[in-house]
């Protein structure tokens, strides 16, 4: 069974498009060092898959990070399981609906620090119709300049329940 569906994301190879140090800082998905990706468990198998279009936005504040936020928007004919029949499965009315619901979306409404570089970001989720909160495990990776452009490695992690977003087959 297909309980719990986790959604990681590495969005590794933000490019910064600030140059103030003391400033918000707002960062972009470099395509080619960037990903979304998830794991399911189907009875006692985990499945993985990536969904191939996203976009995504960063702003953040390190010396308040109750001022960041985080927004992202995911294609979801785009997903990939590596198993076409099943990616088409997972497109109709039994699972996303994408006639309906063609995105999964993200929009942050809290950062509060947990650490050095980790943070706990609470938004909301919207996706196959239905919208509800949940808390990504946010971690900067490091930053380093790159041809004279600030880039950043982002990673975040959740947990989430099908079911809660309606998807029950």
């Amino acid at each position: 069974m297909m309980m719990k569906k986790i959604l990681s994301t590495a969005l590794v190879g933000f490019s910064l498009l600030t140059t103030a140090w003391a400033e918000p800082k707002t960062f972009s998905p470099d395509p080619a060092h960037s990903g979304v990706s998830f794991e399911i468990r189907y009875f006692f198998t985990p499945i993985n898959g990536s969904f191939g279009e996203f976009d995504a936005t960063i702003v953040h504040d390190e010396e308040d990070p109750s001022k960041s936020s985080v927004s992202a928007t995911i294609k979801v004919e785009t997903i990939d399981t590596n198993n076409d029949d099943r990616d088409e499965h997972l497109r109709n009315e039994d699972f996303f609906h994408i006639s309906e619901n063609p995105e999964i979306l993200f929009e942050s409404t809290s950062w509060t620090k947990k650490g050095e570089n980790q943070y706990l970001v609470e938004g909301n989720l919207s996706m196959a119709g239905q919208t509800k909160p949940v808390t990504l495990n946010v971690s900067l990776l490091g930053t380093r300049v790159d041809e004279g452009v600030v880039v950043a490695g982002w990673e975040a992690t959740t947990t989430l329940d099908r079911r809660d977003w309606g998807i029950d087959y």
